[in-house]
């Protein structure tokens, strides 16, 4: 090989090694740290606005458990409760029907207003959250695999 081209064969591959590894880092950073469900596939489909019965169909099967409370919905997904002090600057806590979903660790709830629709759902899991703000030797392993499943298919 010639002299001249050394050096930039040399800084062509520190480049793709590079682009490489942000590549990996980006794709375990934003994978999601636990497989989707379908019952959270579903709750995040329900469209806000539909009466209880139709988020019921929407589901397949009535809710496991009804209960009664009040709060104040931030957004679709976060409800706060009557005592937290945040709830006035989102318009006060109101009364909601909250309609609950078991599905082995999962759990999905439909947030219905005193007029009868949908104000708010969201899904959660018995397990906690994993993410963290530091990548260790296994994580990184994991998401090179990930990675490399990803591309060949």
């Amino acid at each position: 090989m010639h002299a001249k081209v050394k050096p930039y064969l040399a800084m062509i591959l520190a480049s793709l090694g590079c682009i490489l590894l942000m590549t990996v880092g980006i794709f375990t950073r934003h994978t999601p740290r636990h497989p989707v469900t379908e019952l959270e596939t579903v709750t995040s489909r329900i469209p806000l606005g539909i009466s209880a019965a139709e988020a019921d169909a929407l589901m397949g099967t009535p809710p496991d458990a009804v209960s009664r409370t009040r709060g104040t919905l931030m957004n679709s997904t976060i409800m706060l409760s009557a005592d937290n002090s945040l709830a006035a600057q989102y318009g006060g806590p109101q009364l909601y029907t909250i309609r609950t979903w078991n599905r082995g660790e999962g759990h999905a709830t439909v947030a219905v207003d005193q007029s009868g629709k949908v104000a708010g759902r969201w899904f959660w899991s018995d397990h906690q959250a994993t993410g963290s703000s530091q990548l260790n030797l296994s994580q990184i392993t994991r998401g090179i695999n990930s990675f490399w499943r990803y591309l060949v298919g």
